[in-house]
């Protein structure tokens, strides 16, 4: 730089003036580190924006997809809704039944083609060749479409418990969870087989003839063939009382499902009666009273506590009088550590994998369970974070929740409807208040009462010798205008209603006899 003052003064004597240059940009050390940092800070500032529009775009993407969406379902209703109106006014002459589908194919056979062909391009909910995976979960969506339509499952057959909205890089797509019950296999009668020589028939090792397929193997047969023909890129994996789908490596669905009997209750849809729910809870120690219980013939729902010495035992039994069963899942009180709910407690410090290795070891004591509940739990249902937790670790494992509303401050079903679960709480607790079976009658009354007023109800109580004896007298002489069902038959979208009264419940007292901390 020896040369510039040179310049500058010649250049100076013809009247042309030159700045002095920054003496600390080139020449020294504080110079150049000062440039380097100005220079970082310019490109921080940059990437900063450039990210800010990046999650900008994406997020507009993502509002307006849920927005057609959600204006494309509208209009879908609404059209719907404009049909049944005409259908109603001017009612179609009554056409023969078709003869039913087999569920399951024959081996070689076309009819899977022809089922495809006989559907416009067009009327498809993806576009096909597709490659994304958003059309990829709609081809999975329209496989389980399908094979509800061809096995004629009922609406009540099929609980959704959550949908939700998902990204994979550029693609929108539905984490689906749900629950099938599936219908019995009614009997065929068998053919009419050739007799031998010696005027017997064929033996079964010689013999083509099979009995019919079971429900589930039905099922599995039926959807399998579907996503041949309609999603042919999906991966089926089953598991033990599960089913799961994914799309280019991605879960979008999970499945549990039940073989049922042919008394499963199932309510039309466009069923108006008021409806009853009565949950039973804290079972699971006492055998005798599993059987009066069952000896009512009343739908109850089993709550069943998950340790206690005959759990598996309970719930298998209401499982077979085809009775809806959940776990009572012990949880932190308000009196703890002084207090506990017993072994498995889920307290409000554990993380949600700490919480999910206790549900998992809890449904392994409480097979067929459906949905959970609480027992105890007045300080764990009144935080926020931890029940966040629960219902994430609820959604993951497959059930419904109740609230059984143990503290006034619950917001346990609150917290299961924000994270899209179906979700109930009790109306009232039948055995509050005076231990006596008058009061427990006049508590039924109570709930009749609510569910005239209301179209819903559900009342819980703990089954002791006043309570089954009301519960007797009550099978009698009850509303039979009301209808009685499981907790999963209860509207989803209305909320039940809130106690009117504090509760005197002794949700801190000591738990049952045998159930020791």
């Amino acid at each position: 730089m020896e040369w510039f003052p040179a310049l500058r003064k010649r250049l100076a004597a013809r009247g042309v003036r030159l700045p002095d240059p920054y003496p600390y940009t080139v020449r020294t050390f504080k110079g150049s580190v000062l440039a380097t940092l100005l220079t970082a800070l310019l490109f921080l500032i940059a990437y900063a924006v450039w990210e800010a529009a990046s999650y900008t775009a994406r997020s507009v993407q993502r509002t307006a997809f849920m927005t057609i969406e959600t204006t494309a379902a509208t209009s879908r209703l609404v059209a719907e809704k404009a049909e049944q109106a005409v259908e109603s006014l001017f009612p179609k002459p009554a056409t023969p039944a078709e003869a039913s589908l087999e569920s399951i194919l024959p081996p070689n056979s076309h009819l899977g083609n022809r089922m495809k062909d006989a559907i416009r391009q067009n009327t498809l909910p993806y576009q096909e060749g597709s490659g994304t995976l958003t059309d990829a979960a709609r081809q999975i969506d329209f496989a389980l479409l399908q094979t509800v339509l061809r096995l004629k499952l009922d609406k009540g057959r099929i609980l959704l418990l959550t949908s939700d909205y998902r990204t994979q890089g550029k693609d929108i797509y539905h984490l689906q969870r749900m629950r099938i019950y599936l219908p019995p296999v009614a009997p065929t009668p068998a053919p009419q087989t050739a007799r031998g020589e010696n005027g017997h028939a064929p033996s079964a090792e010689t013999g083509d003839v099979k009995g019919p397929p079971e429900p589930v193997f039905r099922f599995l047969n039926a959807l399998a063939e579907s996503l041949d023909i309609w999603a042919d890129r999906a991966v089926l994996t089953e598991s033990p009382g599960k089913l799961t789908l994914a799309a280019k490596g991605v879960l979008t669905h999970e499945i549990w499902f039940e073989a049922t009997d042919g008394a499963f209750p199932i309510l039309p849809p466009t069923d108006k009666a008021p409806r009853l729910t009565i949950v039973m809870n804290e079972l699971g120690d006492d055998k005798a009273v599993t059987a009066s219980l069952l000896a009512l013939k009343l739908p109850i729902t089993f709550s069943v506590l998950p340790f206690a010495k005959d759990a598996a035992a309970t719930a298998a039994a209401a499982h077979e009088a085809g009775q809806e069963v959940l776990v009572d899942m012990p949880m932190e009180p308000m009196q703890s550590p002084f207090v506990k709910a017993g072994p498995g407690e889920i307290t409000t410090k554990m993380s949600e994998e700490d919480m999910r290795i206790l549900m998992d070891d809890a449904l392994g004591h409480v097979p067929y369970a459906t949905g959970a509940s609480s027992f105890m739990g007045s300080r764990l249902t009144t935080d926020t974070a931890a029940t966040r937790r629960f219902c994430e670790i609820l959604a993951r494992s497959g059930l419904y929740v109740l609230d059984d509303v143990t503290h006034q401050g619950s917001i346990l079903y609150a917290e299961a409807r924000r994270r899209g679960l179906p979700a109930w709480r009790r109306t009232l607790a039948l055995d509050d208040g005076p231990k006596t079976e008058s009061a427990v009658l006049a508590g039924l009354k109570k709930a009749e009462e609510t569910a005239r007023a209301k179209g819903h109800a559900v009342a819980i109580a703990t089954p002791g010798p006043h309570v089954l004896a009301a519960l007797k007298q009550w099978s009698q002489e009850r509303d039979k205008g009301i209808r009685l069902v499981p907790l999963r038959l209860q509207p989803v979208e209305e909320e039940t209603l809130a106690p009117d009264f504090p509760s005197e419940r002794q949700e801190d007292s000591a738990p049952p006899v045998g159930y020791q901390p």
